[in-house]
């Protein structure tokens, strides 16, 4: 790729993250000032209310409420029946979301071990994850190729062009792996979770696409799981990713197919402009070669016409009408004697011709020589 390229996509890619700020602060700023004049004023109102807590113990209590939090701890209620964090079932999803490099962020590990050990392990499953997602990508695109081909087979006998024909499949592969990976398991969160549709959407594409905020995930609400509740949806995220792969590794070949088509259009474009270009260049000079040679015919004829009509009449032609081409000086010494006698005998008013030229009274005689206009084609 040459660096104009890169350079172009560059800067179309940083205009995409200023027009993402821009949208995501015009909706998201405010929702955020709400709540925290909200949560001031709440504060506020319990230190009225409790005259007996300061703020200063106050604020060390919401410090050990957000430090809970963020280590996976839900300080809500009685702590009593909370299910813990990193039980076997937990500990597996958490793990699947590091080598899967989600990173919810809900549950991370605390101590210096764990972090030492996270680090190693996600440096070794990441890229054995990658494998087992190729692998698993590569099988469902076997599958749906069988299934677009049969697809293809049921049109192939109408007057369909197969462009339109190839359209409609994909179209038809994408909405099946949408309704399979992403409508079905948002219902079935919806119903478990007790999150909204939007909620459910919002999760399984967040999931799906890696980003994982970790703001929704799945098992982490107050609720009795079942053990395998999330190893299954684990398992659901390994074969959406393949499928999101899948859909992602099509949409790149579909904008290189484009790119190549668009290159040759824009070649076969110029070649036509360059051709179009030769041809009317081409036509200019014959056209000027056609003119011109019209033109010299022409004053060709016009000035032989003159000329027999001068020799016929006995006038010498006017030099502003002959279009002379070449100029020869012939000398007549040798006629002279025999001019000069002929002179002599008919007077100074006879003219006298040879070869084409006209002496008229008045030329000079003595010289010998005289100019002879000769029109050549």
């Amino acid at each position: 790729m040459k660096w104009k390229t890169v350079t172009a996509i560059f800067l179309l890619v940083v205009l995409y993250l200023v027009m993402g700020a821009v949208v995501f602060r015009s909706l998201e700023q405010p929702h955020e000032s709400a709540q925290r004049l909200a949560i001031l004023s709440q504060k506020l109102e319990f230190l009225s209310r409790h005259s007996c807590v300061n703020q200063s113990q106050l604020e060390e209590l919401v410090k050990q409420v957000v430090s809970a939090i963020r280590s996976g701890v839900d300080p809500a209620g009685t702590l009593t029946n909370h299910s813990s964090l990193w039980d076997l079932s937990s500990a597996f999803f958490f793990s699947g979301t590091v080598i899967t490099t989600i990173g919810f962020g809900n549950t991370s590990p605390h101590t210096e071990g764990g972090r030492i050990f996270c680090i190693v392990y996600a440096l070794l499953g990441i890229p054995l994850f990658g494998f087992l997602l190729a692998g698993v990508g590569d099988q469902l695109g076997t599958i749906f190729g069988k299934g677009i081909d049969k697809v293809e087979k049921m049109f192939v006998h109408g007057e369909i062009s197969q462009t339109k024909i190839r359209v409609i499949s994909t179209l038809l592969f994408i909405l099946f792996g949408c309704l399979l990976f992403v409508a079905l398991p948002a219902a079935i969160f919806k119903h478990i979770e007790g999150w909204s549709a939007l909620e459910s959407i919002y999760f399984v594409v967040i999931t799906l696409t890696t980003i994982g905020f970790g703001d929704f995930v799945a098992g982490g609400s107050e609720i009795d799981y079942l053990d395998y509740y999330k190893p299954v949806v684990w398992f659901w995220i390994l074969v959406g990713l393949a499928y999101f792969a899948a859909i992602l590794s099509m949409i790149g070949y579909w904008l290189k197919v484009i790119s190549k088509r668009t290159k040759e259009e824009v070649g076969e474009i110029r070649a036509h402009a360059a051709e179009w270009t030769a041809n009317v260049s081409a036509e200019f000079k014959e056209t000027r070669r056609r003119v011109s040679i019209e033109i010299h015919d022409k004053f060709q004829r016009a000035a032989s016409i003159k000329r027999k009509l001068s020799s016929e009449l006995g006038f010498s032609p006017t030099p502003e009408l002959a279009l002379p081409r070449r100029t020869t000086s012939v000398n007549f010494n040798d006629e002279r004697d025999k001019n000069e006698k002929e002179i002599g005998l008919h007077g100074a008013t006879t003219p006298v011709s040879k070869n084409g030229g006209l002496v008229m009274n008045g030329l000079d005689l003595e010289r010998g020589d005289i100019s002879i206009i000769e029109h050549l084609k």
